[in-house]
């Protein structure tokens, strides 16, 4: 067809169709342009352009030459058929692509100017990929609705451009996809552009085969499985028919049976009617079933009676422990209160904190067999994740209750003890804080409805007795430790230590050795004490046991060994047996020195004795401190020397001579840190001492804190201070008058074996100590012109 670009031609905008040349398409028109372009084509020489529109969803073109794509099809009407609703069907033969030049709205309708579309290289009618378009349309065909006598034809073409065209309507693409192969600038441009879409088309149609494969693969698998597990449900319908109940109701039967609380009830119910519905088969129901049977096996409203006999309760607990009296007193305070109330609601929430060694978990097992209550231990040690104490939710694989849970159905019933071990041993990271969750257990005010998180319903814990241990009271995050009643326990004193030793752990270690006590082994009373001083240093009796199960070992062997062999032990054999000593015995400063006090310190293992030295040198009134000491006792020390220059006069010596004098204090054992207030007494009297030239004795004992102005103030730890000089051979304390109420609860041996003081201020000391000082030997100073200051010697 000629064409003549001189002319306007009518314009018909397409919404979602392209018309390629060479091709026929059928379009229904119905806006009010549309028709009056297609009947101004039919009154002339029935051509009309195409154009497609850039938004298909624009109803009015406000701007053509914006909102239509510049490249159209020059067309011819071949036939129009028209529709009652004033629409119509018109079929067009696409004959050449055009561009779009010039718009204008004229008798209602677009009406557009063209030219011959110029690309980079003109079409052809030729293309050297035809064969290779033709083999990836067929294959596109295969997996498509379209004839094989269609394909054919397209084969039989002549014209390479026209079988291409001929294709385009068949390809799944875009609008603005069949525009741009429209706009294609050359043939082989063309036929590259098709193989691709078609390729592309390729990979999507394996990777459906394969999808779809994959999909009736595992449908026929579900099938099947239904199949069986329906066979499975009607067989097991015959049998419970004949034979008995369903799982789920044998489960609900179990329920009811265990009379559960009403909120609990009703949950187990509800998670039995789902399981009702669930495949026995399916995971969902193995999670139902795995949440009820905890419930079963939950001892719930199962208690065991306590024993309420005090008289045994007691005896039980000193034939396991010795001392201890505070934790015992607080058992049968408990005990009491039982039995005259005739409940076990608000359990005390106790928590023992003591060095390690002491029988703090020990008593507590103790503690469960006296009262006849089943005991459960918990080890808190390490433990990070909160999920540990209130349980995992159900919604993660392998969901299961807390600790707490767990303990009961160990426990076998609803008020066991429950020990909580090394709970200032508890972390926390990013999984939560297991301290914080601990609190809600550990308060008498909500655990009686416990919520874990995997029961999801509240148990009563307030009948369960909490017994926790610690070894540092400060690592316990303070709402926990307001939570429990701390109780505190001291390290074994050495007369105790004797007393376990003979009346517990020999007998024990013989027992689980074989050996015979007093017939193949017997122990007095001064191996054990040699034991005890020589080869331990602790605050429990932990490291003694060993110290004894290796004596005893060793005699064991001799036995079998047939070696000869007194049954009475000795410190000869102890040596044998054990190797030289580790430790020796503290020993008092020698006696008669100038500068030289014997004062008391308190360690995590017991008192220990703490003489100080000083000595005074000509200087420049240096106070020089040795004996590694911590800042609290340096300052004692400056302190103190600020007593004695005020008191200097009243020994006829000038205080200036401290300005000539360096001071030097020493605290033997140079290696073991020491701090502290308490040895602000010796340090006054050492330098005292020193500046008089006058001894004080040795086997005088000083502990205490002096303030600025000389009052002397109370100190802890006096127990163990007093049986350490004691042991070492002091026979008079010298201690502040506020301590006068520990001076009664000091262990018998101490009370009876010293001599013991209190006082008010330091100068009531001084009278004592410094009466008979002879003025003529106080220390002085020698100035350069060889003169003295301060009195003669």
């Amino acid at each position: 067809m000629a064409t003549d670009f001189s002319r306007t031609y009518p314009l018909l905008p397409l919404r979602d169709a392209i018309v390629f040349p060479l091709t026929t398409r059928r379009i229904l028109v119905g806006r009010d342009i549309s028709l009056k372009a297609l009947e101004y084509a039919e009154a002339h020489d029935n051509v009309i352009i195409l154009a497609a529109q850039k938004n298909i969803e624009l109803e009015e073109l406000e701007n053509p030459m914006l909102d239509l794509y510049s490249v159209g099809v020059m067309a011819r009407v071949s036939n129009v058929t028209p529709f009652p609703n004033g629409c119509v069907k018109v079929v067009l033969e696409g004959e050449a692509v055009v561009d779009l030049r010039s718009m204008n709205m004229e008798l209602g309708f677009l009406q557009v100017t063209v030219s011959a579309h110029t690309p980079a290289v003109l079409l052809t009618d030729k293309s050297s990929r035809f064969e290779n378009v033709l083999v990836q349309f067929r294959e596109y065909a295969m997996h498509r609705n379209i004839t094989e006598g269609m394909v054919d034809a397209l084969f039989t073409m002549d014209s390479h451009l026209n079988a291409f065209y001929g294709m385009i309507p068949f390809l799944q693409v875009s609008l603005s996809e069949r525009q741009r192969l429209l706009e294609v600038g050359s043939i082989d441009e063309l036929a590259d552009n098709l193989i691709e879409i078609m390729q592309a088309s390729a990979v999507n149609d394996t990777l459906m085969v394969k999808v779809q494969q994959n999909v009736r693969q595992k449908m026929a698998q579900q099938q099947k499985e239904w199949f069986i597990s329906e066979q499975i449900r009607q067989l097991q319908d015959e049998l419970d028919g004949e034979n008995g109940q369903s799982e789920p109701d044998q489960l609900l039967k179990k329920i009811k049976e265990k009379k559960f609380a009403e909120p609990i009830r009703e949950k187990l119910e509800e998670e039995i009617g789902r399981m009702k519905l669930m495949q026995p088969t399916s995971p969902e129901y193995a999670v139902s079933r795995n949440y009820l049977d905890w419930f079963l096996t939950l001892p719930y409203n199962v208690y065991t009676e306590t024993s309420l006999n005090m008289k045994k309760v007691k005896a039980e607990l000193d034939s396991k422990h010795f001392g201890l009296d505070k934790v015992k007193d607080r058992i049968m305070e408990y005990i009491a209160v039982l039995k005259l109330t005739g409940t076990e609601r608000r359990a005390p929430i106790l928590c023992l904190v003591g060095p390690p060694g002491v029988g703090k978990t020990t008593l507590v097992e103790s503690i469960a067999k006296a009262m006849q209550r089943n005991f459960v231990r918990i080890t808190l040690g390490g433990v990070r994740d909160e999920a540990e104490i209130r349980g995992h939710r159900r919604t993660y694989i392998g969901a299961m209750p807390g600790r707490f849970i767990q303990a009961l159905k160990r426990a076998k019933c609803m008020n066991p003890i429950i020990l909580l071990d090394e709970i200032d041993k508890m972390a926390s990271d990013f999984r939560g804080d297991p301290a914080s969750a601990m609190l809600e257990v550990l308060d008498p005010e909500q655990n009686h409805d416990f919520t874990d998180h995997f029961m999801e319903v509240g148990l009563d814990l307030s009948r369960v007795l909490f017994i926790a241990t610690a070894n540092n009271e400060g690592e316990i995050p303070e709402p926990l430790r307001d939570r429990m009643e701390v109780v505190r326990l001291p390290g074994y004193f050495p007369h105790e230590k004797e007393k376990i030793a003979a009346n517990y752990l020999v007998p024990r270690i013989c027992e689980r050795t074989g050996v015979t006590l007093d017939k193949d082994i017997a122990f007095n009373e001064d191996v054990i004490r040699h034991a005890i001083r020589g080869w331990t240093r602790e605050a429990g009796v932990r490291e003694l046991e060993r110290v004894l199960e290796r004596i005893v070992r060793h005699r064991a062997k001799d036995m079998v060994t047939g070696k000869k062999f007194k049954a009475e032990l000795s410190e000869k054999t102890l040596q044998e047996y054990l190797g030289a000593a580790r430790f020796l015995d503290s020993q008092l400063p020698e006696s008669g020195r100038p500068g030289v006090i014997t004062g008391l310190a308190w360690t995590s293992v017991g008192g220990e004795i703490l003489p100080i030295e000083c000595t005074l040198l000509q200087g420049k009134g240096g106070l020089l401190l040795t004996g590694k000491l911590g800042d609290v006792m340096k300052e004692s020390a400056q302190i103190a020397l600020s007593l004695v220059r005020e008191r200097l006069q009243n020994f006829c010596i000038d205080p200036d001579v401290v300005k000539n004098t360096d001071i030097h204090i020493h605290v033997p054992e140079g290696a073991v840190p020491k701090d502290g207030p308490s040895a602000g007494i010796a340090l006054t009297l050492c330098l005292l001492s020193a500046f008089t030239r006058h001894p004080v004795p040795t086997d005088i004992a000083f502990t205490g804190e002096v303030s600025l102005t000389g009052a002397c103030l109370p100190i802890g730890g006096l127990n163990e201070k007093a049986l350490a000089a004691l042991q070492a051979g002091v026979k008079t304390l010298r201690l502040p008058e506020q301590n006068k109420k520990d001076v009664d609860e000091l262990p018998a041996p101490a009370k009876k074996g010293l001599k013991i003081f209190t006082h008010k201020h330091i100068d009531e000391i001084i009278k004592i100590l410094f009466k008979g000082v002879d003025k003529s030997k106080c220390f002085k100073v020698v100035t350069k012109e060889g003169s003295a200051d301060g009195k003669k010697n």
